[in-house]
């Protein structure tokens, strides 16, 4: 079946679902196989976090480009365009041999993907016309939570082989995601107001309540993207240098992370009393503190895999509402859904960054005890911003 006649019978969500399933599943591939492959290169802590930093430096850059560029060309030819760029790199990965070459081709996968995610998360603002939103958002983060969950376990299991083996499936799977990307729709109806269902939302037609939800969303995000960057990329080293972990248990660590996120994802798609719930929007972001604790103070599989967990599920949330509140209510949701997406990228550059500093000077627990300070620091600043009176403004 052509990607035309694939278009023909396939709403766009269901297109963009499978696409971000199959993308970040390849992410999974390139950030646990690099990882893998710098420390067979013999990279430290610092080369490791300067190797997520240099990515998630662009990857901001791109993001912040991306939210302004989605409205100027057609979204479709921009994802084959971007798309493209993400397969290039992969096919550069399969030929690295040293560790300047791992920066360079990670770094262009990050432009790609920096581009990618928020022209994709317009169209499917599009796509959903007079749907619900959060069921829309769920289905979405539902689909790439499960390609990265997924994808870090099989990743674990592959560099078993070979560090270098998950590269070579990076290049079929980006084959993979043209053809859905080919098959999408060019008919694009771009939201002019707010949904329904946001504006049903207690204290969704307050402006001011809801842009300090905003930045609140903004906040916990990059406490908890984080977190997650120094344990992507510094928790391998500790895992295998010096635990002694096979491969394939470090793939599974960091799927739970991802496992979390989906079972937040799942349970916000159904459960939506937690929009503009100030008590349930800070107690749940709690759950990464001993999450973030277990990293620091253990060193057990089993207590590492519910600190992984946790942490997940914290980061689930954080994420949700970052991008509900992101595009719930139009106009300029292009423009906020790009600075969401660079928010993200700015806690995957700083976290392993500094964490990789904090590693070469202390121990390879330290990451996360800077990450249950960043934690802590974001909850106290998040509550004064909320607790706080507000005056309603429509």
């Amino acid at each position: 079946m052509s990607p035309l006649s694939i278009s023909r019978f396939t709403p766009n969500r269901y297109l963009i679902y499978s696409g971000s399933f199959l993308m970040d599943f390849i992410c999974a591939f390139v950030v646990g196989g690099v990882a893998v492959y710098a420390l067979e290169l013999g990279a430290g802590p610092v080369q490791l976090g300067a190797l997520g930093a240099t990515g998630a430096g662009l990857y901001v850059v791109c993001s912040l480009i991306s939210g302004r560029l989605s409205d100027r060309f057609n979204r479709k030819h921009s994802l084959l365009i971007y798309s493209l760029l993400g397969l290039g790199a992969c096919v550069l990965f399969t030929r690295a041999t040293r560790l300047y070459e791992l920066y360079l081709y990670y770094g262009l996968f990050h432009v790609s993907m920096g581009l990618y995610w928020p022209t994709l998360q317009t169209l499917l603002g599009d796509s959903r016309h007079k749907r619900n939103l959060s069921n829309t958002l769920g289905n979405f983060c539902i689909a790439w939570s499960l390609g990265f969950a997924i994808g870090h376990y099989v990743c674990g299991a592959l560099t078993e082989y070979g560090a270098t083996e998950p590269f070579g499936w990076c290049v079929y799977m980006s084959l993979a995601v043209l053809v859905l990307t080919l098959a999408l729709s060019e008919q694009e109806a771009g939201e002019k107001s707010a949904g329904k269902d946001f504006l049903a939302r207690p204290g969704a037609t307050n402006l001011r309540l809801w842009k300090r939800f905003l930045i609140c969303g903004w906040i916990a995000n990059f406490s908890m993207v984080f977190t997650l960057g120094a344990a992507k990329m510094l928790f391998p080293k500790l895992a295998l240098d010096v635990d002694g972990l096979d491969r394939t248990t470090l793939g599974l660590m960091l799927a739970l992370i991802h496992g979390g996120q989906l079972c937040m994802f799942c349970l916000v798609k159904y459960w939506h009393s937690w929009q503009y719930n100030r008590r349930t929007y800070l107690l749940t972001q709690l759950l990464a503190v001993p999450g973030a604790a277990l990293l620091v103070w253990t060193s057990h599989p089993a207590l590492y895999a519910a600190g992984m967990l946790l942490i997940g599920l914290s980061a689930g949330f954080t994420y949700s509402s970052s991008i509900y509140y992101s595009t719930s209510r139009p106009p300029d949701s292009k423009t906020r859904t790009g600075f969401h997406e660079a928010v993200i990228g700015l806690g995957i550059l700083t976290g392993p960054l500094a964490g990789g500093v904090v590693a070469e000077l202390w121990n390879l627990h330290s990451p996360y005890l800077l990450a249950l300070v960043l934690i802590a620091l974001s909850l106290a600043l998040q509550s004064w911003l909320l607790l706080r009176p507000v005056k309603h403004i429509a």
